[in-house]
């Protein structure tokens, strides 16, 4: 599914989802997200959110040359696609081995944003 300017397709949330993987190649990049809710709670499906052709990156307000994850696994605060589009994403990072957390919000810039359930 191909989301338009700010548009996530209705039902879907990515509050509270997890981050499992980044794969970053050719200009894209792609989300592995895991406990994504549908339909208010009625369902929770892992899928692949892919941003097509990235234009690009800040971590908090600095840019990067490419997207890493910061942690073993990070937790959606907030996931926001705005016109353009821009992809805002604030993430809780946590380490297995560790108790503390570390916050970053990126904003991606891209030329498409698909969202595909596995």
């Amino acid at each position: 599914m191909l989301l338009g300017h700010a548009m996530i397709p209705d039902g879907i949330s990515f509050h509270d989802a997890v981050i499992a993987d980044i794969r970053c190649e050719g200009g894209k990049i792609a989300f592995m997200i895991e406990d994504v809710v549908v339909d208010d709670g009625e369902e929770v499906t892992p899928g692949v959110l892919t941003l097509e052709e990235v234009k690009n990156i800040t971590v908090d307000g600095e840019a990067v040359p490419v997207l890493d994850m910061a942690g073993d696994d990070g937790e959606i605060a907030d996931l926001q696609v705005l016109d353009g589009p821009v992809v805002k994403i604030s993430v809780v990072w946590t380490q297995s081995d560790s108790p503390e957390e570390t916050h970053h919000t990126y904003t991606i810039a891209c030329r498409a944003v698909r969202w595909a359930e596995d």
